[in-house]
């Protein structure tokens, strides 16, 4: 009896294994099966039987940086607005009022200007994306060094606020555009390099508008030796150029 039933629970196995692989069959989830509509030599595998590299597939993912680019970038100007603070003490008439209400007028600047800047390159960044077909792991991680910059704005722009009036607060504040500007650039040489654009003549106006947006902040900035003040007008003054964005005479 116990041959017996030893017998019957393999059979029972048995039958219950060509149950489960005519259902893989069935749903396409049998490796190499046509109808998964997946098959070794048509994947970032290559052919069958081919070990890949880890960097072959890593990374690929174009839309998953759109939505992380998004996030962070939501993240970044909502702490923006945390400089935004009245003193601890209330004021207690209109003039107090008013006269803290003016002392915010520097934090406000500050605001405002980053505000608009993450805008600038929130733009900028979606604009290169949807000019590319696809990413690798090279364009995903030029994406994250991008957004790591994006997100120590914040804190230069806080720095700004409270020392408006010195050289070191406009240095930092420029140098933290600058990183963001070298990451955009990073993001656009490689992606020519990886032959990821689908227009070639994206490239070209891209990085154009790139180097025009580097080179007005550079020069902001550089007045700052004269004056920290004047420096942070003359970056509003580029920010909104590129907030108008008007058409420029050798654009084409």
């Amino acid at each position: 009896m116990t041959a017996i039933k030893r017998f019957g629970d393999l059979s029972m196995a048995s039958s219950l294994f060509r149950a489960a692989v005519a259902a893989q069959e069935a749903f396409g989830d049998v490796p190499g099966s046509d109808r998964c509509g997946f098959h070794p030599s048509s994947s970032v595998f290559g052919q069958a039987g081919h070990v890949p590299e880890y960097n072959s597939f890593s990374g690929r993912d174009l839309e998953r940086i759109r939505v992380l680019s998004d996030g962070v970038f939501a993240v970044a100007m909502t702490l923006l607005v945390l400089d935004l603070r009245l003193p601890i003490l209330p004021a207690r008439t209109d003039v107090q009022l008013w006269s803290q209400l003016s002392g915010l007028l520097p934090q406000f600047v500050a605001y405002a200007l980053s505000f608009t800047l993450l805008g600038t390159f929130w733009l900028a960044q979606h604009t290169l994306l949807a000019q590319l077909d696809g990413s690798d792991r090279h364009q995903t991680w030029a994406a994250l060094i991008f957004l790591f910059f994006v997100t120590t704005l914040p804190f230069t722009a806080s720095v700004l606020a409270s020392h408006v009036n010195l050289r070191l607060a406009v240095g930092l504040y420029w140098l933290n555009l600058l990183m963001l500007g070298a990451g955009i650039g990073w993001q656009i040489v490689h992606a020519r390099r990886a032959a990821l654009f689908n227009d070639p003549d994206a490239y070209r106006l891209i990085w154009r508008r790139l180097l025009l947006a580097q080179t007005l902040y550079a020069i902001a900035a550089a007045i700052a030796f004269l004056s920290p003040p004047a420096a942070v007008l003359a970056l509003a003054s580029a920010q909104l150029f590129f907030m108008i964005s008007p058409r420029l005479p050798w654009a084409t």
